[in-house]
């Protein structure tokens, strides 16, 4: 995402003057689009949204995007989206020209018809892209991702790399994932050891890149920093619990990620390690501190 000052971005903007209306902002440098910058002199933020202790010359950050009327907005409300990002958001709503979600503002986002990959409803939740439509000034999403995310690996990717992992979409072949917020890359299923939602982050690895730049994905491989942080983690729980948890190596893959979020193989990897260091004990039904 563009570090510049932009409609549909968080923005650190200068008071330049206070009434009864509210903050006025000096947003004399938010581009609209790639050729067009200074479109507005400024925003008005509500005073009911200012600090008791704002005065002129302060920097403050806010939100800026486009009303119906093509009027600028500045809130201090976070939205759960910027433009350039990917979230998990609920349609709240349709019309014809598409579907409003929820991200968080009190104008909901537009997921236009013409950039729906297939057919959304109303209460359930998608990942989108959020982009600013050029034609317009305003911010709208996508569920196209492939038009926005990169499908191919960039040059400081490398295999065995770390990344973190938003679940996108279901294919033939498996899940689809936005790596790193900025590329999509394939679990395939005979990868998968524990069931997955849309819309969950987790920690993934770079499993291949293939020879066409592709990302292959693998959601079972533990580094040692992970392997030490589950292994804590074991710890933790079974301190909390008296000493005693109701999971082993006989447990299934759907209790085991219940409680762990983790494979069940490094599930048993970290309880391995733990029973070699003498720190716990292990039953067929439980495991329990020495």
């Amino acid at each position: 995402m563009s570090s510049l000052p932009g409609l549909g971005r968080l923005n650190s903007l200068e008071i330049t003057d206070i009434n009864a209306a509210g903050l006025r902002l000096d947003c004399s440098q938010i581009r609209l689009n790639a050729d067009t910058d200074g479109v507005f002199d400024f925003a008005i933020l509500p005073i009911k949204e200012a600090n008791a202790g704002a005065k002129i010359g302060d920097q403050i950050e806010v939100f800026l995007h486009l009303d119906s009327q093509g009027q600028i907005i500045a809130t201090t409300s976070r939205p759960t989206v910027q433009v350039g990002q990917c979230a998990f958001l609920k349609v709240v709503s349709t019309s014809p020209f598409g579907a409003f979600l929820d991200w968080g503002l009190a104008k909901d986002l537009l997921l236009p018809n013409s950039e729906q990959a297939y057919p959304v409803r109303v209460g359930k939740s998608y990942v989108v892209y959020a982009y600013l439509d050029e034609s317009t000034g305003r911010v709208a999403c996508t569920t196209q991702l492939h038009h926005y995310l990169e499908e191919e690996s960039n040059h400081w990717m490398k295999k065995g790399q770390a990344v973190e992992l938003l679940i996108a979409a279901k294919s033939d072949l498996g899940f689809k994932a936005v790596v790193d917020g900025t590329h999509i890359g394939l679990i395939f299923h005979n990868e998968l050891s524990q069931p997955l939602q849309f819309g969950e982050k987790m920690k993934g690895w770079i499993k291949n890149i293939r020879e066409d730049g592709r990302l292959d994905l693998s959601i079972n491989t533990l580094d040692s920093e992970s392997r030490d942080v589950l292994s804590a983690d074991i710890l933790a729980r079974l301190k909390e619990s008296g000493g005693r948890l109701e999971l082993s190596d006989k447990s299934s893959s759907e209790e085991i990620f219940q409680i762990f979020r983790v494979s069940k193989k490094n599930f048993k990897r970290a309880i391995s390690g733990l029973y070699k260091q003498r720190l716990i004990k292990i039953e067929p039904t439980y495991i329990e501190l020495i």
